[in-house]
């Protein structure tokens, strides 16, 4: 079976913080801890897609009432 992870998960394993013997919880990196890889331009499909609905709304106003 092949590793299928995303490459921040590989990275973020290199990284990670060995538990010490004291510690009460489990020390884990953030994106092993979120579940889930930030980035993949989500910012950006958020902002273009709002900014579409906006420019939707005032093409169907100016329609109606314009």
């Amino acid at each position: 079976m092949t590793d299928e992870r995303a490459p921040e998960y590989k990275e973020a394993d290199r990284r990670a913080v060995q538990q010490t013997s004291g510690a009460s919880r489990p020390v884990v990196p953030a994106p092993r801890a979120r579940q889930a890889v930030t980035g993949h331009n989500v910012r950006y499909v958020l902002g273009f897609g709002i900014a579409g609905i906006v420019i939707a709304f005032v093409i169907v106003y100016l329609t109606y009432f314009g």
